[in-house]
């Protein structure tokens, strides 16, 4: 997921100093000892292993439980990240990844609520240890926060038949999801070790991240892990996610074809073969496998069969100004439109106008926007049918001077782009270099009280903070973050209502 260069910045400043704790804290795995944040209040663990590491014969099979360690191991620092196709020298990446971290304001003995982060990527890039991801200012709110790592791309996403035959489940695939779930069961099994309660779970996470949690809602594996998940921008079928993931057989397929490419013609050579030079983009993604996914996660959620948790769901309205980088030309566009919308291809061109390159780019970036809020809309819809509670959002938040107000593509201003939303998730404005305007202030409490009140309520509202109704339909008011939020109709409601008139059913 790109990071624009003003969250770098951010970044380099969340590299403080700490000091040791004293006591550790006991796991099913060993004694922990950690670190004290920038605020002494906090107690950070980082690189707590939980999992065995995925390497030689353990590349590409379900995570197995952390080795038992003696003594006191230091969790002070984070571990590498997976192994990616993602610009070199920004972290260090391993096979030996599957680790996650730990802040919490507990003294003693708490049941305090848990936030689950997942990171974005695409399943391709990312990793718990980007500051972006930054715990602190979240567990000051009461939260105990978990980030955590999984396998990406070809090392976390493979499928072949020789993995299938191996399998005691005959299924191949879904490692990095696989992963997710452990590292769940890690926290239901250890987080009241760190203050946290079991029983009072959220998961979240944003773009790759988001399919991730929606991937974990639907899987009967992960039952009973969590009460409650946040999807920001990529909820399964939202936008840029799959609608229809691949089957088991053609996953396999793809697998076969992958190792030709490589000259790999067994799975021990397959298991040979150094990790850096498997770094294919789209050489493997999630598939129907008939264990983490017993069927597609849209049937699924269409069947009602996904776990039954509260949500908070919503898009941004910018998610287009980076992710859609290949627009058609005004003319092929056009074209395009006919062939697709046929005699409603007017109406679509109105929504959508062509009437110049740019107008055309624009045009295009904004239904990208608009397919991901329907999506959002429709995940929300489909909890609903199943008696979950679920509150819709809509970030459409332009700052003045900071993160998403630089200049993009055509002149334009990147806007309430894809991710736009994480700092005022994580309280990150509070370490900007820049004096931080009184209403970016605002906005960063009103979102991190929703998003915790949630947590701890399953309820995002509280005195204070503008009434949020759970959704209650495809026309009913929605809540606006921006700078005054409130209740109100989606501002994109005609273009997602046409959009989803006409989607493939």
């Amino acid at each position: 997921m790109k990071i624009c260069s003003a969250i770098f910045a951010v970044i380099l400043l969340l590299s403080p100093s700490f000091s040791q704790l004293k006591g550790p804290v006991k796991t099913e795995a060993g004694l922990l000892s950690g670190i004290t944040g920038r605020d002494a209040s906090i107690q950070v663990f980082k690189g707590i292993p939980y999992a065995e590491p995925p390497v030689g014969n353990l590349r590409w099979t379900e995570p197995r439980p952390p080795r038992h360690w003696e003594g006191v191991r230091k969790a002070d620092h984070f571990s590498d990240g997976c192994v990616q196709n993602f610009p070199k020298g920004d972290f260090p990446k391993s096979e030996d990844c599957l680790y996650l971290n730990v802040w919490t304001p507990a003294k003693g003995k708490a049941a305090l609520p848990v936030m689950v982060y997942i990171h974005g990527g695409g399943l391709r890039v990312g990793s718990a240890r980007e500051a972006l991801y930054d715990g602190e200012e979240l567990a000051k709110k009461g939260i105990v926060v978990v980030t955590l790592n999984y396998r990406l791309g070809i090392l976390g996403f493979f499928a072949h038949p020789e993995l299938t035959k191996e399998s005691p489940y005959h299924t191949s695939g879904n490692y990095g999801l696989h992963d997710q779930n452990t590292a769940l069961q890690w926290v239901h099994r250890n987080i009241a070790a760190f203050g946290g309660d079991p029983n009072k779970v959220t998961i979240f996470g944003q773009s790759g991240g988001a399919f991730s949690v929606t991937s974990q809602v639907v899987s009967p594996l992960s039952k009973g892990l969590f009460r409650a998940a946040i999807v920001e921008s990529g909820g399964v079928g939202a936008g840029f996610a799959r609608t229809e993931l691949l089957s088991l057989e053609n996953g396999e397929r793809a697998g076969v074809k992958f190792a030709e490419s490589v000259g790999a013609h067994s799975l021990a050579e397959l298991r040979a073969i150094p990790a850096e030079k498997m770094l294919f983009d789209g050489s493997a993604e999630s598939n129907v496998d008939g264990r983490f996914f017993p069927a597609s996660p849209v049937t699924l959620l269409k069947e009602g069969k996904q776990n039954k948790v509260a949500m908070i769901v919503g898009s941004n309205s910018d998610e287009g100004q980076h992710l859609f980088r290949s627009p058609l030309p005004p003319t092929e566009y056009a074209e395009q439109t006919r062939k697709t919308y046929g005699a409603d291809a007017d109406t679509f061109l109105t929504l959508y106008p062509n009437d110049s390159e740019e107008a055309s780019k624009a045009s295009q970036q904004r239904m990208f926007a608009d397919r991901m809020a329907f999506g959002e809309q429709n995940l929300a819809a489909s909890m609903t049918s199943v008696g979950s509670n679920v509150y819709l959002y809509y970030f459409d938040y332009l700052d003045e001077g900071s993160y998403n107000s630089e200049p993009a593509t055509l002149g334009l201003r990147l806007g309430a782009d894809h991710g736009a939303e994480l700092p005022y998730v994580f309280g990150l404005t509070n370490h900007w270099k820049a004096p931080v305007p009184d209403q970016d202030l605002q906005l960063q409490n009103t979102v991190m009280q929703y998003w915790t009140n949630f947590t701890k309520n399953l309820d995002p509202n509280d005195k204070g903070l503008p009434v949020w109704d759970a959704f209650k339909g495809f026309d009913s008011p929605i809540m606006i973050l921006d700078k005054n939020p409130s209740m109100r109709p989606h501002p994109r409601a005609g273009q997602a209502e046409f959009l989803r008139s006409h989607a493939v059913k």
